[in-house]
């Protein structure tokens, strides 16, 4: 277990954590708003480029999780019934999710845009009822239970599934309308080039993406 200079559990930053959340409630908006339009399931339409970019995040974020950080905290939670069910209840959400992410892209692969606006309703409601459970009832206990160390384990899975093309879209999209505080923490993480990369060209290079998106959804 990580633990300070006095021998104190050094307690995992979850800043990046919430802010990926609160990225997806954004998305989750403009998409719900973007699939009324007629051309939604268009080639380079605004609501499929979104939408490549949201479920591929959505997907890496989720997998990060069913595949390290609920084993870590199910190891560390043996024998405590209460929480076990609440691991088990983010494990269903997540499964209730997947088949919605499923029919919008069959939506999409079959030209069915008057399904898009039904089904993105539902998945947003469903999602983010999941991202207030996990943030009430799972969060406080990653924060409680696990060292700075064991969580990292759960962002060097995100960082291996995003690779380095994901990651520079990663960094622009989760720190969209994140807080001066938050965008500091993230970018702290980056060495000062990529730093400078960041602001000079994968900020620039989304902000394009993220104007087509929000006119499509006005």
């Amino acid at each position: 277990m990580t633990a300070s200079a006095d021998g104190a559990r050094t307690a995992p930053d979850l800043t990046l954590m919430y802010a990926t959340h609160d990225a997806f409630r954004r998305d989750l908006e403009l998409l719900t708003a973007a699939a009324r339009s007629a051309d939604a399931a268009a080639p380079g339409s605004p609501f499929r480029t979104g939408w490549e970019t949201f479920q591929r995040f959505l997907i890496i974020h989720h997998t990060a999780e069913d595949n390290v950080l609920w084993p870590l905290l199910r190891a560390k939670l043996a024998g405590d019934a209460d929480q076990l069910r609440m691991l088990g209840e983010m494990d269903d959400e997540h499964a209730a999710l997947d088949p919605l992410v499923e029919a919008v892209e069959s939506a999409l692969a079959e030209g069915r845009p008057q399904q898009l606006p039904g089904l993105m309703a539902t998945a947003a409601e469903k999602l983010v009822y999941h991202l207030d459970h996990e943030e009430k009832a799972a969060l406080p206990v990653v924060r409680s239970v696990l060292s700075k160390q064991e969580y990292d384990t759960f962002g060097a899975e995100q960082r291996r599934l995003l690779g380095l093309k994901g990651g520079a879209l990663y960094f622009p999209w989760v720190l969209d309308g994140a807080s001066p505080d938050t965008q500091r923490t993230a970018l702290g993480v980056l060495p000062p080039p990529v730093r400078f990369v960041y602001r000079a060209v994968w900020r620039p290079r989304y902000e394009k993406r993220k104007q087509i998106l929000t006119r499509a959804a006005a």
